[in-house]
């Protein structure tokens, strides 16, 4: 399977010091890649092919079914929330352009950089420092967008106060410790900035207004294989259930306003409305690749052998296809710092 070597082009940044007289500085510890550096940070294993930079556990592989994996998935949450943040989330007042200040926004764990590039084109005034351990995001950024590689779970070298919102999403499998990442976000925000947050519940389960309200145990196969899954995160040093944000939050001491507000994505073709049915078709189509990507993990953390992981992903397919109502929930939070 090829190493995802993004297009090596002309960098659309050239010009960025004119456009953003404020933005000039570099974080010191991230670095820029040309193209003849990319294979020394990609490794094959079993014909998927995962990241090998540092010491970082990140587990998922980072190779093309992944990245279009990421892609449907981020258009599909996109169409669910009716934008790339919550409803009622104050972005758009905390980005609002002044002619006193540059706007800085980061994305934390960009992944293929999808939202980074679409928020920069929403907010074309705002300077966007998108940061990730792996370089698959497009080499070719908009000219407020800035790609640079980064471990989440180390400090940058931005200086205190220095981003008006900074947006971590989906990054519990790339983060040991949650805490510290709050707490340097802390430290990056300024007064008045926007912590915001979404991550995937790992764990089954069914869309609270659908009849009957099926309980979990109707879906077995899929409670073993979450708890299958958060046990080799477990092992391999992650933290293994999306933790309880606005809670870390709230214990800082340095953000107020803390909002949290869930989404139900469907899985499977139950829903009556149009709509989202069409997203719960796309998202099933999803999570079956979400299976092909963590089964390594299952494999190597998980104490599982080839035979054991095609035998529950049999049964847990068979769910997908046949149970009613079931959803995968979007844990969203927004706090703005004190």
């Amino acid at each position: 399977m090829p190493i995802p070597v993004p297009p090596d082009n002309e960098d659309h940044n050239s010009d960025e010091e004119s456009q953003y007289p404020n933005a000039e500085f570099i974080d010191s510890d991230v670095e820029e890649l040309q193209s003849a550096d990319f294979p020394a940070y990609f490794a094959e294993r079993d014909g998927r092919v995962f990241h090998s930079r540092g010491s970082s556990l990140y587990p998922m592989p980072v190779d093309t079914p992944e990245q279009e994996r990421m892609n449907v998935q981020h258009r599909a949450l996109v169409e669910l929330m009716g934008g790339h943040y919550p409803g009622g989330c104050p972005v758009a007042d905390v980005l609002a352009e002044d002619p006193e200040q540059q706007k800085f926004a980061m994305d934390v764990c960009t992944g293929t950089g999808k939202w980074t590039m679409e928020m920069a084109r929403d907010f074309p005034h705002v300077a966007f420092r998108a940061l990730d351990i792996v370089p698959i995001a497009t080499r070719l950024p908009l000219p407020n967008v800035q790609f640079t590689m980064h471990d989440a779970n180390t400090p940058t070298s931005y200086a205190d106060g220095t981003f008006d919102l900074i947006h971590a999403r989906s990054v519990t499998m790339a983060v040991t410790s949650y805490g510290t990442l709050i707490t340097e976000a802390v430290r990056l925000l300024r007064p008045g900035g926007l912590f915001l947050s979404g991550e995937w519940g790992r764990y089954p389960a069914f869309h609270p207004d659908f009849p009957g309200s099926t309980p979990p145990t109707h879906a077995p196969a899929l409670v073993t294989f979450f708890a299958r899954l958060q046990g080799a995160l477990t092992a391999r040093g992650l933290a293994p259930l999306s933790p309880p944000i606005a809670a870390l939050l709230a214990h800082t001491g340095g953000f107020v306003d803390i909002t949290s507000r869930d989404y139900y994505m469907p899985i499977g073709s139950w829903p009556a409305d149009a709509a989202l049915r069409r997203l719960g078709r796309a998202f099933r189509a999803v999570f079956m690749r979400y299976l092909a990507s963590v089964r390594p993990l299952l494999i190597e953390n998980g104490g599982l052998s080839e035979d054991e992981v095609d035998q529950m992903y049999q049964n847990v397919e068979n769910e997908l296809r046949t149970v009613q109502g079931m959803v995968t929930v979007f844990h969203t939070v927004h706090a703005r710092k004190a």
